[in-house]
């Protein structure tokens, strides 16, 4: 995955006034650092600005890029957020960063909630539209997964009581069998089922930029 970053930092250096040039050159050191793949000096570099300005979006954003390559995942969830709040650019950006945090985290539910934001503030916004779709779809199928789990540990408990239950019990005379009559409802309910989970991944499709694979990953760096 890659991250929304250096080119909106530029176009943010350059609409700095002069008077807060100090800020302005630790932006621009904190970048170096950042290119140089030197996360850590880049955050310190950013964490200066902070302690003067806890409010600087441009400061609280690339510190939260910093965190995410240092894998400080929580750290930067919290600075994206904050950087969200603040007043600037920034905010849809943050949003769409904070969500591929979180997804790193292995929460998915909040990734989806950051990337739903991100999608409200731009609906333009291709990567995460993407980005929204690919963890749905995760999501969708850990659940199937985790359901076809619990039905199998089910049938397995009702087998073995079943066993339990025969036992020490005379033999009877076998019957004709007869078939039940209540399954061609119950593989109807199945065809339904996959009939709706088959619309809703269409659904997520349908908005998909053209070209794209859903099992592709996608972040921002600019």
């Amino acid at each position: 995955m890659t991250m929304k970053y250096w080119c909106i930092c530029l176009a943010f250096l350059l609409s700095v006034p002069a008077a807060q040039g100090a800020v302005r050159e630790q932006l621009r050191k904190g970048g170096k650092f950042y290119n140089d793949g030197k996360y850590g000096s880049a955050l310190n570099s950013y964490q200066n600005i902070l302690k003067e300005h806890p409010h600087n979006q441009a400061a609280l954003f690339n510190a939260a890029n910093a965190y995410y390559r240092l894998n400080d995942y929580t750290h930067a969830q919290e600075a994206y957020a904050q950087a969200a709040q603040e007043e600037g650019d920034l905010s849809q950006h943050a949003l769409f960063n904070l969500g591929n945090a979180y997804y790193r985290s292995g929460d998915k539910q909040q990734a989806i909630e950051s990337f739903k934001q991100a999608v409200l503030q731009n609906p333009q916004d291709k990567e995460a539209i993407h980005n929204l779709q690919l963890v749905l779809k995760e999501q969708k199928q850990q659940n199937d997964n985790q359901n076809n789990n619990n039905n199998q540990s089910s049938d397995s408990d009702n087998r073995n009581r079943q066993q339990e239950n025969n036992q020490g019990q005379a033999p009877q005379q076998q019957q004709p069998q007869q078939q039940p009559q209540d399954r061609p409802e119950r593989m109807d309910k199945n065809a339904a089922d996959r009939v709706m989970s088959m619309a809703k991944e269409n659904e997520y499709r349908r908005s998909a930029p053209a070209g794209r694979q859903l099992e592709q990953t996608v972040e921002k760096d600019w």
